[in-house]
């Protein structure tokens, strides 16, 4: 996938839906109408991370699921799968 590789409305949607309009990473309900450049209280974000489908990230709050999950705390980082990081944390005791 290339590096500006940007999702088209359906797999959004898809992701959307799959995700049931929550955050994949903390579970917070998000609100369709707060995507990406439209903030406020259930913001979100359709995430590349290392995937070829997106991701649904909040983006407010103190858990900025995007920043925090998808991108390991750090925007330089090109991204994670939030799934796997996941596992990993509930794998540690």
């Amino acid at each position: 996938m290339p590096d500006d590789y940007e999702f088209s409305p359906q797999e959004i949607e898809q992701a959307w839906n799959r995700a049931g309009g929550h955050c994949e990473c903390c579970g917070k309900e998000l609100v369709w109408d707060r995507r990406r450049s439209n903030p406020g209280r259930g913001s979100w974000e359709a995430h590349h991370g290392s995937r070829y489908s997106p991701v649904i990230l909040c983006t407010g709050g103190s858990e900025n699921c995007h920043l925090n999950c998808g991108h390991n705390g750090d925007f330089r980082n090109p991204g994670v799968t939030p799934q796997f990081e996941l596992s990993l944390r509930e794998s540690v005791p």
